[in-house]
This record gives C-alpha cells, structure tokens and sequence, in this order.
C-alpha cells in the first residue's frame, strides 16, 4: 500500500471516528458552531467576526449565520469594541461556557474510554505515533515557509545575464 492511500484511509478513519463521537452526543450546536465556540473558549474569547473566519477558515456569510444563531439560543453575545465601536467582539455566554465544557468532557471520557479499552502500551504507541506525526508535519510546514521565503535566482538568458 503506498503512502496516498494509506494517508486517505487514516483521514477517512479520523473523520469517520471523530464524527461518530460527536454525532452521539449532538445536542444544540452544529459542529460549525461548535468550532466557533472551542475557538472561543481555547484561543480567544472577544474575537472579531473576521478573525473568527479567519481562524476557522470559511466564508464571512458562515461566520455571520452561525453567530446569529448562537446569538439566538443564548450561547454568545456581540459586543461593540471600546477602542472601534465599527468592531464587533464576540464573546461566550455564561450557558456558552456551559455547553462547550459539557462537550470536552464528554469528548474526554470518551477518548479515555478508548484508550484504556487498547490497552495501555497500544496507548502509549498511539501517543508517540502521534507526536511523531505532529512534529514531523511542523517541520514540512517550516521548510514549506522558508522555501517560499529564500530568494528566487534566474536560471533564464535574462538581461543581466549576459
């Protein structure tokens, strides 16, 4: 098996593995929204709608129906900025907090469950694949960045090249 398909079989795996945990406990958020209020609770509580989709990657139109929405069930509240009131801060709620906590633990005890169910060497070895994994495509991001840095010498019959 070559690495294309070994690497499709693992993302499928991962997506799969991870939506089905999600999917058994869905409760009163999209998995959008859900993003936007972990982002909210690990990164940045009083983010800009832009860098909302900034971070989250998707278009303004999404990041604008999933705040009306979490705006609706009580979850968030926008909040003009004291330092530009043109800016709109966004910031968990007390029930917001509430809901995405309820989530990581449920999300926790079910990775744990997991893991003890492998075995803990089978855990260990998960781990340390893992970190491997990690900091291995830390690395190709860091070349992928430094290459599009260096400069770009002409190889072509240019002018100065004569």
């Amino acid at each position: 098996m070559d690495a294309q398909t070994r690497a499709e079989e693992l993302i499928q795996m991962v997506t799969q593995s991870m939506h089905a945990m999600v999917q058994a406990h869905a409760e009163q958020v999209t998995r959008g929204e859900g993003a936007l209020l972990s982002y909210l609770a690990t990164k940045h509580d009083g983010a800009s709608a832009g860098e909302l989709r900034e971070a989250l990657e998707v278009g303004s139109g999404r990041v604008s129906n999933a705040l009306k929405n979490l705006e609706n069930k009580g979850l968030v509240m926008r909040v003009p900025s004291a330092r530009d009131g043109r800016v709109v801060l966004v910031y968990l709620t007390e029930q917001g907090r509430t809901v995405i906590t309820a989530k990581y633990e449920r999300l926790l005890r079910r990775v744990s469950e997991l893991l003890e169910d492998i075995g803990e060497d089978d855990s260990a070895e998960l781990l340390r694949l893992t970190r491997k994994v990690i900091d291995q495509s830390q690395k190709q991001r860091e070349e992928s960045v430094d290459s599009f840095r260096e400069p770009r010498c002409s190889q072509s019959g240019g002018i100065n090249d004569r």
